[in-house]
């Protein structure tokens, strides 16, 4: 090799090394001129390498021994090199012997991150949020993105104002600390929000709707009156889309003022609004490709001609009338509508148009992101399968069966379709979950108003191996009662449609001021689906009573204690959207049991339940309950004590004690003293309605209103002297601990008895 051309290569390589993006496109970018062989390849070294692997860098790179190198591949293998973001500085030398040699320089290991200035929110909180990580290499890009992060998280949390900045503290010359710089400040609270120009809704309407609220009495606890901006600009759509619910289409909400004080703690908003006027709906016309007659789809739809307009009314009937469609295996049917506002009217004609698409039917259905859960358990709720005509409703209906499980996360459930390669009239369903945990282990002490201290632990798993059994245990301990129950169910038993499980249990229960008792024993269970979300149910049920003490001498313990063996059959109803925290749907038992298949007593016992759960307003539910219940005598035998129904307390009517409601007794004992017992009925009926709402729900705290209603017979519920109800209202205060749902209520009763006084109740446990 001539002297000239070496120094030419020399020259060409040392000029190729990079200290940045901007250098390497400026060096080795577009100033290299015509594509030149350098050399063949016989070895290629590292010098600087001191964390990243060898083999991890020569992975990248396109150079390999025995290639002849030129210009644009160098350039090229350098910025791959520099891409890897692990180097500060890269460079390529060779020799005359066909070695390649790259020398870098490998930018600091972040040994440490600090956070300096957060007061008030949690270290573990903030790292959540930090990309960058301990012992890995320096990103000054993921670093921004974490200040960027942190920044919306403080936003999020209603700190408005926070900054957040980083600097790098020099360990050595391989090690640094990444320390993230904080300015909180104090939280933006809503001092204010005004409303100009609104006539047809106050401006108490329109709060109601935001989420963004006014400084408040309990804001401390539920987080209320934080300025935060991404709910701010929901709240402004959630705005137009109230009032275009309303009829008024051409509402316009113009740029809200925002206006900081000057301690920067308090921020007043003014939204100024343009209604417009309201608008009916004059004539409703269907178009494009009707497959129903005009009178089905008028039946189907909500919106009505004359009524006032309402972009929600729209929106359902769209989609149903896009799942109508789909029922008759068009899968890809659109509907279509468009709005023309009647000139000089304040009306509007709504044209529906209809594009059927292609007929469809399901593909192949597969299940993912379910890691403990069988998908068989997730198949047997769907009403789709394979090879089947497309159908909308069916599609919906499932995907509400596999939420109704309570296996997975709430929204986290998704069914995706897609049409496979070569098949336009086919489509798979992808069902895409995420599990929750569904096992739980509390272990818990207290105090309650009706049972005094006590001690509780349970164990509880709802998705058994996997395979949606239920199994539960409990024990609970407190001053008034004992109890201890193994339960377990098989909801589709031996890959079936029956259901099947048991309970054992022991009691031993002392509430009563008449009568404890102690009660051991167990049931068995099937079911069956007759219909949907209907299942009929046959129990067994074997328990032995024992009367422990007796202080009221109108009780006959030979009536009382003994064997019972019954039988009963319920028909439930249930269409709840979630079984454990329902927020809509109805659920609806009946049952009858007779007891004196064998053992010491007889009865005929008949109930009737049914509770309905509305959204009111986005998170304010309406919870509701009647309840009734009647015995009969069998035989002519007397029915114990223990069978006999009374109200009063944390589980009822809240506004009395327990055992306060029920036919009295006095006894006058031979001293003359005389004290009223509650001998119990053979009729009960409850009514209770509740207004819900979270009150700081990431802490699981809801506030609730209720009104309950009911009374006890002795017979049935025509007795003359017996016939008014029993009423209370109060209010109370729900959390959602990891023992349980601890609720704080006050009654105060309707009407009361001359002895009769406010409650206030601490229980564990939903009340329905």
């Amino acid at each position: 090799m001539s002297l000239a051309r070496l120094i030419f290569i020399r020259l060409i390589i040392v000029m190729v090394f990079v200290c940045g993006v901007a250098d390497a496109s400026t060096v080795v970018g577009n100033d290299l001129g015509p594509r030149k062989n350098l050399f063949v390849i016989k070895s290629i070294t590292f010098k600087g390498l001191k964390k990243v692997e060898k083999e991890a860098v020569l992975e990248k790179i396109s150079s390999k021994v025995g290639m002849t190198l030129d210009n644009y591949l160098l350039r090229k293998d350098l910025r791959k090199i520099y891409d890897m973001k692990y180097f500060d500085f890269v460079e390529a030398h060779t020799n005359n012997k066909g070695r390649l040699t790259f020398i870098v320089r490998e930018k600091p290991i972040i040994t440490n991150i600090v956070l300096k200035g957060n007061d008030d929110i949690g270290e573990d909180d903030l790292l959540q949020q930090v990309k960058s990580r301990k012992f890995s290499i320096l990103d000054v890009n993921t670093v921004k993105n974490d200040i960027k992060s942190l920044q919306k998280y403080y936003e999020e949390k209603g700190y408005y104002l926070a900054s957040v900045d980083y600097t790098i503290k020099l360990v050595n010359k391989e090690n640094i600390e990444l320390v993230f710089n904080i300015k909180e400040f104090d939280k933006v609270r809503v001092k204010k929000i005004i409303f100009l120009g609104n006539g047809a809704f106050s401006d108490q309407q329109l709060k109601g709707i935001m989420e963004t609220r006014e400084e408040g009495l309990f804001s401390f606890m539920s987080g209320a009156g934080n300025f935060k901006e991404f709910n701010f600009q929901t709240d402004i759509e959630r705005i137009k889309y109230f009032y275009k619910t309303k009829g008024y289409l051409q509402v316009n909400v113009g740029t809200p003022d925002i206006t900081v004080s000057e301690d920067k703690k308090w921020v007043f908003v003014t939204i100024k609004l343009t209604e417009g006027p309201q608008f009916s709906v004059n004539e409703i016309s269907f178009q494009g490709e009707v497959l129903f007659s005009e009178e089905e789809i008028r039946e189907k739809i909500n919106l009505k001609s004359d009524s006032i307009y309402s972009e929600e009314t729209l929106r359902k009937d769209i989609q149903k009338l896009t799942e109508m469609y789909q029922d008759k295996g068009y899968a890809f049917a659109n509907v279509l509508r468009t709005l023309n506002v009647v000139p000089g009217e304040n009306k509007v004609d709504v044209e529906f148009s209809f594009e059927k698409g292609k007929m469809a039917y399901f593909g192949k259905i597969t299940v993912k992101g379910n890691h403990k859960t069988r998908d068989k358990v997730v198949r047997r709720e769907l009403l789709i399968r394979e090879g089947r005509k497309f159908s909308g409703t069916d599609m919906r209906k499932s995907k509400e069966n596999v939420e109704r499980l309570g296996f997975f996360e709430p929204n986290s459930i998704v069914f995706n379709t897609n049409t496979p390669k070569g098949k336009d009239d086919v489509l798979d369903v992808e069902i895409s979950v995420k599990e929750r945990n569904t096992g739980q282990i509390s272990l818990g002490a207290g105090y309650s108003t009706a049972s005094g201290g006590f001690m509780q632990a349970s164990i509880a798993q709802t998705n058994l191996m996997g395979r949606g059994q239920n199994l539960s245990f409990s024990l609970s301990l407190a001053k008034t009662s004992k109890t201890f129950n193994v339960g377990f169910t098989e909801p589709y038993l031996f890959d079936t449609k029956w259901t099947a499980g048991g309970d054992i249990f022991r009691i031993h229960n002392s509430a009563s001021d008449s009568y404890s008792y102690k009660r051991t024993g167990f049931d068995t269970r099937i079911g069956y689906p007759i219909f949907d979300y209907t299942r009929l149910f046959m129990t067994y049920k074997f328990e032995d009573t024992t009367i422990s003490s007796l202080d009221n001498p109108s009780i006959d313990t030979e009536t009382e204690n003994g064997i019972a063996s019954s039988v009963k059959t319920t028909l439930v109803h249930d269409k709840r959207n979630n079984r454990f925290e329902p927020t809509s749907g109805h659920y609806v038992s009946t049952s009858a049991e007779y007891a004196g298949i064998g053992g010491d007593k007889r009865w005929l016992r008949y109930d009737f339940d049914t509770r309905y759960f509305k959204s009111v307003w986005e998170d304010l539910i309406l919870r509701s309950r009647v309840y009734a219940a009647k015995m009969n005598k069998v035989g002519g035998q007397k029915i114990p004590r223990t069978e006999k129904y009374t109200l009063g307390g944390a589980r009822n009517m809240r506004g009395f004690e327990p055992e306060a409601i029920g036919p009295k007794r006095t006894i006058t004992y031979a001293n003359g003293l005389k004290r009223i017992y509650n001998d119990g009925g053979l009729f009960s009926i409850l009514g209770t309605v509740e207004l819900e709402h979270p009150l700081a729900r990431e802490a699981g705290l809801k506030w609730v209103l209720f009104f309950d209603a009911g009374n006890i017979y002795r017979k049935h519920i025509g007795e003359r002297k017996n016939y008014t109800f029993k009423m209370d209202y109060g209010i109370g205060i729900r959390w959602f601990s990891p023992i349980g749902v601890l609720r704080f209520e006050y009654g105060v009763p309707i009407n009361p008895d001359a002895a009769a006084g406010s409650q206030f109740h601490f229980d564990i446990g939903q009340l329905f």
